[in-house]
C-alpha cells in the first residue's frame, strides 16, 4: 500500500475522512532499516541544538523537550534534573532531528516526529513509554508523507494529531488506530491544540486556522478561516474553551478570539519579530506569548493578565528565539529556547528551574581561536569575550592560558578577497559567487599563508577552495562551523563547531582526523578518532558515546565511551595522529611502541601486554563488543516512606556475551549483586531495595564479559512530613587502609608521603564516636608498604566492610603507567631497578614492562576492591609526585584518569585525586605535608565545614581542595574529585 492510499480522502460537507478509512494505518506499513554503523556522538546531559518544542503532563510532574540534535530528554519539573534520554533512530545529515513532541496529559507516553526519512520518502512517529524511555511494541506510526512539525494530544489522552510540513494533519487514537485526515494545507502546520471539550484548532503558515471536531464517522472539519494578522504558527485554546490565542511568524502580534464567533475580541501588537508560541495558564487568567520577538537584545517570556487583554509583563528571557511554551498546572509557564535551553518561570519572573547548554559557543571569537604551528595545541574562549582556554594535546590538558605561538585565523590581506562571507548565502570571491548550496550560510573564513587557498565554514559544510575560488575539497560537518583556522604548517583545518566541538581535517583531502569536545565546566574533555580511540580528562569519557540504530520502529541504544575503556582509551594512539597525518598509522605507530616493550621475554611482560588490544577497521567493529543493556520496567521516579521499593528492569545482551551480573547501589553503595541463580536469562525481573530514610538514587549495572552497561537510575523521593532536614546518615565503623611511602630507594625517595599518610590517620581515626562509631585503622608505612601487604589490606578492607560502614583508602607515593594501565608503586628494595640499571627512557619502559606486574600494585586491584565494598566507600590517592621518577617518565607515565575514570563508572566510589592528568603533585617542608594532604587536613578541621553543621560534606571538601591546592602550588597543580552524586557527609569536624 503506498502513501497515496493513506491520504485518500471523501469530501461529504465538512467530513474529511471517517475513521474506517484505514484502520490499520500503524502497523500495516513497514519503513526502511536505519543503518546499523555505530554513529559517535556528543553527551552533555543537555541538548546540543535548538530545543524544538516543550511539554508536560497535566499534573507538571514531568517536562519533555526536543530538540534538532536528534534526542528528546525528560526532565523532573520540580528540580530541573535530568531523567532520561529517548533516542528515535537517527541518519546523515538532518536525518532524526525531532520537531514535533508531546507529552500524553496522562504522564505515560511521549510521542515524538520529525525528519525521519530513511530512504524512501516517508516518515515516521514514535510513541515513547515515559517510564522506560522506550518504543514498545506496536507504538510507531510509518507512511507519513513529510517531516512532522506539530504534535498535540486531546485532554483525555485518546487522540493525538499530527502536523505534517507538507501534506496537512492526521489523527490518531492513543492506540494508534486511525482517525482521519485533510490533507488540503499549502504550507506547514506549526500550531494544533484541543479544547478541554475536544475541538481540535490547527494553525498554518498558509494563513488559515481549521477548526475540527471527532464526530461518529471521524474527523471533521467544522470551519476554516484567514487568520486576521498574517501567517499563524501557534494556536492555544483557553482552559475553558471559550477564546483561542493565535500567534504569528510574520509579526509580533496576538489575535484573541471568541470561539463561538470566530471573530476577534483582542489584540496584541509589539511591532516586529514574531509572537509564533502562545500557551494560556491553567486558570485561563493569563495568556503567555514569544517567539522571534526581542528587547534589549533578548527574547522574553511574555505574560498578559485579564485573560489576555492586559499589560505585559516579562517573566524571564533568553539569548535565543523563543521556540515552544507550555503551561504547568502551578501557575507557572515553561519556555524553550534556541540557545539551546530551557526554564520553568513564577507569575513574578523568578527562574525557578533551567536547563542551558553545556557547550562552548564559538561564534564571533575572531581572533580568540587560535591554532598553534603543528595545531597541537589550541585556544579559544567558550564564549565570544570570556577567558582563553589552552588545550594541549601531547600534554593531554585543558587550562586556562594561550598559546604564544598560536595564531589566529588570517582572513584578509590582499589577494584573494572574500567577500561577503560572515552569515551570508552569497559568499564572493573576485566578485564571482562561490557554490554553495541553496540555504547555506557561510560563517567563518581563514586564509592560507602559505598559497593563498582559504578555507569557509559553513552551516553545513567546511569547503576549502583555491585563492581564486575553484572547490578543491567539501566535508559534511555535524554542526555550523563558527570558527575555522590553519595551522602554520599548512597540514591542518581547524573548525570549531556548534556543538561545542573541535575538529581537526586534513588540508590536503579534507578527511577528518581527530575531535575535541570540552565541557563548559572547563575541566573535563574528551578527543578522539573517527574509529573511536580516545584520550580523556578524569570524569570525560561520559562525553562522547556510540549511538547505535536498531529497528525502524525501536528506540536506538547508547553506550558511552567508558564502556569501551579497556580496548579503546588509548592516549598513545591521539598523540600521534597528528604528527603521522593519520589515523591509521598512528594506530600501527602505537602498536609499535607497544610490541617494543615485550622484548624481554618474560611471563611478567607477556601478562603486562595480555589485555585486549583491540584493532577497529572500522567503527562498526563495536557492534561485536557490546556491554549490555539494562531497561527499566519501573518508574523512575518514586515518592515512598517505605523500607525497600521494588524495582523492575529486563537486560538485553549480545547471544555469545551472556549477562554475568548485575548491581543495585543505593547512593553509591553496594545493595545488591546478583549472580548465578539470582539471574534470569531473559524477561523482565524485580528485585527489592532497601532504602535509607532520606531522599535516595537507585542505580542498576549489568555486566558481561564485553563490560559494564551505562545505568538505570530511579529517584526515590521521601513525602515530607516535616520541613526539618533529615539527620545525617551515621556509620558503624570506619575501616582505614593508608599507605605512605616515602622511603623509596634512591634516587626515588620522597620527603612526605610517609608523614602524609601519618597526619591523614590521625584525624581520620579522630572520627570515631562522631560520624563513625569506631574506627579501625590498618596503617603501612614505608617498608611496611610491601606490594603483598597492600594487596592482604585491599582484601582485608574488602572482606570487613559491611552495609553499614564505610572504607576509606588513601595512598600516597610513586604511582607509574603502563600503556594505559596505571600502577602503585609499594615499598621494598625490588619496587625499582637496581642503581645503575637505567641509563635511558627505554631502559625504564623495559624494566617496568618485565616487572610491573609482580613488583606493583595495579589500578585495577584497587578499583576492583573500592567496588566490592557494600558501605560507602573513599579513595584518597596522591602519587604524581615530581622528582627523579618524574624526569624518567614517558609522556603516559603517572597518569591515573584511566583508574581513576574505571572507579567512577559505577558511581560507587568518591574519589579525591591529588592532581589532574599528568600534573605533578607538590610538597614542601614549609607546609608540613604535600598540598594535596595538608589542604584535606585543613578541610576535616572545619575549613570545609561551609554551613557550620560540623559536617564535612563531598562537595564542601571538593571546593576548598581544590582552591587551597591551586593556592599553595601558584595554579600548577588541580586536584581532581568524582563523586556518587549523593552529597552525604563523609567526615565530622575535628581538632
Amino acid at each position: 500500500m503506498n502513501s497515496s492510499t493513506l491520504v485518500a480522502r471523501f469530501m461529504m460537507g465538512s467530513l474529511i475522512v471517517g475513521a474506517n478509512l484505514l484502520a490499520t494505518f500503524s502497523s500495516a506499513l513497514a519503513a526502511p532499516m536505519p543503518s546499523r554503523d555505530p554513529v559517535l556522538r556528543i553527551e552533555t546531559g543537555a541538548h546540543l541544538a535548538a530545543i524544538t518544542r516543550i511539554s508536560t503532563d497535566k499534573t507538571g510532574r514531568w517536562i519533555v523537550t526536543a530538540s534538532e540534535d536528534k534526542t528528546a530528554r525528560l526532565w523532573d519539573s520540580r528540580s530541573g534534573e535530568a531523567l532520561t534520554v529517548l533516542r528515535p533512530p537517527l541518519g546523515s545529515d538532518s536525518v532524526g532531528a525531532v520537531y514535533a513532541a508531546a507529552m500524553s496529559p496522562d504522564g505515560r507516553s511521549v510521542a515524538l516526529g520529525g525528519n525521519s526519512n530513511f530512504g524512501d520518502g516517508s516518515h515516521l512517529m514514535h510513541l515513547f513509554d515515559r517510564a522506560s524511555a522506550s518504543v514498545l511494541p506496536k507504538s510507531t506510526i510509518t507512511g507519513l508523507e513529510a517531516p512532522l512539525t506539530q504534535l498535540a494530544w486531546s485532554p483525555d489522552s485518546q487522540l493525538l494529531a499530527i502536523g505534517l510540513r507538507q501534506g496537512g494533519l492526521r489523527v490518531f487514537r492513543r492506540d494508534l488506530q486511525f482517525v482521519g485526515t485533510d490533507p488540503e494545507f499549502n504550507e506547514a502546520i506549526f500550531g494544533a491544540d484541543f479544547s478541554a471539550d475536544g475541538r481540535l484548532a490547527v494553525a498554518s503558515i498558509d494563513g488559515s486556522v481549521r477548526v475540527y471536531q471527532i464526530g461518529r464517522k471521524g474527523l471533521e472539519r467544522t470551519a476554516r478561516f484567514a487568520a486576521p494578522g498574517g501567517k499563524p504558527y501557534g494556536v492555544s485554546f483557553s482552559p475553558d474553551g471559550r477564546t483561542l490565542a493565535i500567534g504569528y511568524q510574520d509579526s509580533a502580534r496576538v489575535d484573541i478570539l471568541d470561539t463561538t464567533s470566530l471573530k476577534p475580541v483582542h489584540r496584541i501588537d509589539l511591532g516586529s519579530g514574531n509572537l509564533g508560541r502562545v500557551a494560556w495558564s491553567a486558570d485561563g487568567a493569563t495568556l503567555f506569548a514569544g517567539g522571534g520577538y526581542t528587547r534589549g537584545g533578548r527574547f522574553p517570556v511574555l505574560a498578559f493578565g485579564n485573560r489576555g487583554t492586559g499589560q505585559d509583563t516579562e517573566l524571564g528571557n533568553f539569548s535565543n528565539t523563543i521556540m515552544s511554551l507550555t503551561a504547568l498546572p502551578n501557575g507557572q509557564v515553561a519556555a524553550a529556547s534556541a540557545e539551546p535551553g530551557w526554564a520553568v518561570f513564577s507569575m513574578n519572573g523568578q527562574r525557578v528551574v533551567s536547563s542551558q547548554a553545556q557547550t562552548g559557543d564559538f561564534r564571533d571569537l575572531a581572533d580568540q581561536f587560535r591554532v598553534s604551528p603543528d595545531a597541537s595545541v589550541l585556544s579559544f574562549a567558550m564564549r565570544a569575550g570570556g577567558e582563553s582556554q589552552l588545550f594541549d594535546l601531547n600534554a593531554s590538558s585543558l587550562r586556562t592560558g594561550t598559546a604564544p605561538n598560536a595564531t589566529a585565523p588570517a582572513l584578509q590581506s590582499g589577494e584573494p578577497y572574500v567577500e561577503n562571507w560572515q552569515n551570508s548565502t552569497s559568499p564572493k570571491v573576485g566578485g564571482r559567487a562561490l557554490p554553495l548550496r541553496q540555504g547555506e550560510v557561510s560563517r567563518s573564513l581563514a586564509i592560507s599563508s602559505t598559497d593563498s587557498s582559504f578555507v569557509l565554514g559553513t552551516e553545513w559544510f567546511v569547503r576549502r577552495y583555491t585563492k581564486n575560488g575553484a572547490p578543491l575539497w567539501t566535508q559534511r560537518i555535524a554542526a555550523p562551523a563558527w570558527a575555522v583556522n590553519l595551522s602554520a604548517d599548512g597540514r591542518w583545518v581547524v573548525a570549531g563547531l556548534g556543538d561545542g566541538s573541535v575538529r581537526w581535517f586534513r588540508t590536503q583531502d579534507g578527511m577528518e582526523q581527530l575531535a575535541l569536545f570540552a565541557h563548559a565546566d572547563k575541566t573535563r574533555w574528551i578527543v578522539w578518532t573517527p574509529s573511536g580511540y580516545y584520550d580523556t580528562a578524569v570524569g570525560g569519557e561520559s562525553l562522547v558515546g556510540w549511538h547505535l540504530n536498531r529497528a525502524f520502529n525501536q528506540s536506538a541504544d547508547f553506550f558511552s565511551a567508558g564502556r569501551f575503556r579497556d580496548r579503546l582509551y588509548r592516549p598513545d594512539v591521539i598523540q600521534k595522529v597528528l604528527s603521522t597525518g593519520d589515523e591509521k598509522e598512528a594506530f600501527r605507530s602505537a602498536q609499535a611502541d607497544l610490541a617494543a616493550l615485550t622484548l624481554a621475554k618474560t611471563s611478567a611482560a607477556k601478562e603486562v601486554s595480555a589485555k585486549p588490544v583491540t584493532v577497529l577497521t572500522s567503527s562498526s567493529d563495536i557492534t561485536e563488543m557490546l556491554p549490555p543493556i539494562v531497561e527499566l520496567r519501573s518508574n523512575p521516579m518514586a515518592e515512598t516512606n517505605a523500607t525497600t521499593v521494588p524495582v523492575r528492569f529486563e537486560v538485553r545482551t549480545a547471544s555469545n556475551a551472556p549477562v554475568s551480573g548485575v548491581k543495585a547501589r543505593v547512593n553509591g553503595k553496594l545493595v545488591r549483586d546478583l549472580k548465578g541463580k539470582g539471574l534470569r536469562a531473559a524477561g523482565v525481573q524485580e528485585i527489592e531495595v532497601p532504602l535509607p530514610s532520606s531522599d535516595a538514587e537507585i542505580m542498576l549495572f549489568a555486566e558481561n564479559r564485553y563490560g559494564k552497561s551505562e545505568p538505570v537510575t530511579v529517584k526515590v523521593v521521601r513525602a515530607k512530613e516535616t520541613t526539618a532536614p533529615a539527620p545525617a546518615e551515621k556509620y558503624e565503623k570506619l575501616y582505614l587502609l593508608i599507605v605512605g611511602i616515602s622511603k623509596y630507594p634512591a634516587p626515588y625517595t620522597l620527603d612526605l608521603a610517609n608523614k602524609d599518610a601519618r597526619d591523614f590517620a590521625l584525624h581520620m581515626e579522630k572520627q570515631a564516636g562522631q560520624l563513625y562509631t569506631s574506627a579501625v585503622p590498618k596503617l603501612l608505612i614505608d617498608e611496611q608498604a610491601s606490594r603483598q601487604n597492600i594487596l592482604d589490606g585491599l582484601k582485608w578492607l574488602s572482606n570487613s566492610v559491611g552495609e553499614k560502614d564505610a572504607g576509606v583508602v588513601f595512598f600516597a607515593g610513586h604511582g607509574e603507567n603502563i600503556g594505559a594501565n596505571y600502577f602503585f608503586i609499594p615499598g621494598g628494595e625490588n619496587s625499582f631497578p637496581a642503581k645503575g640499571e637505567i641509563k635511558s627512557e627505554a631502559d625504564m619502559a623495559a624494566w617496568k614492562a618485565k616487572n610491573a606486574q609482580s613488583a606493583w600494585v595495579s589500578g585495577d586491584e584497587i578499583a576492583k576492591t573500592l567496588h566490592s565494598l557494600k558501605g560507602r566507600a573513599v579513595f584518597f590517592v596522591d602519587t604524581c609526585h615530581a622528582g627523579a621518577l618524574a624526569r624518567q617518565a614517558t609522556r603516559s607515565s603517572s597518569n591515573m584518569t584511566g583508574t581513576l575514570n574505571a572507579l567512577s563508572e559505577e558511581k560507587g566510589v568518591i574519589v579525591f585525586a591529588s592532581s589532574t592528568s599528568k600534573e605533578l603533585s607538590q610538597e614542601d617542608p614549609e607546609w608540613g605535608n604535600g598540598a594535596f594532604t595538608k589542604a584535606l587536613i585543613e578541610g576535616i578541621q572545619g575549613k570545609a565545614d561551609k554551613d557550620k553543621t560540623g559536617l564535612i560534606r563531598p562537595s564542601y571538601l571538593s571546593a576548598y581542595v581544590s582552591d587551597r591546592v591551586r593556592e599553595l602550588t601558584k595554579g600548577e597543580q588541580r586536584p581532581t574529585m568524582l563523586t556518587v552524586d549523593i552529597d552525604d557527609p563523609i567526615a565530622s569536624k575535628t581538632k
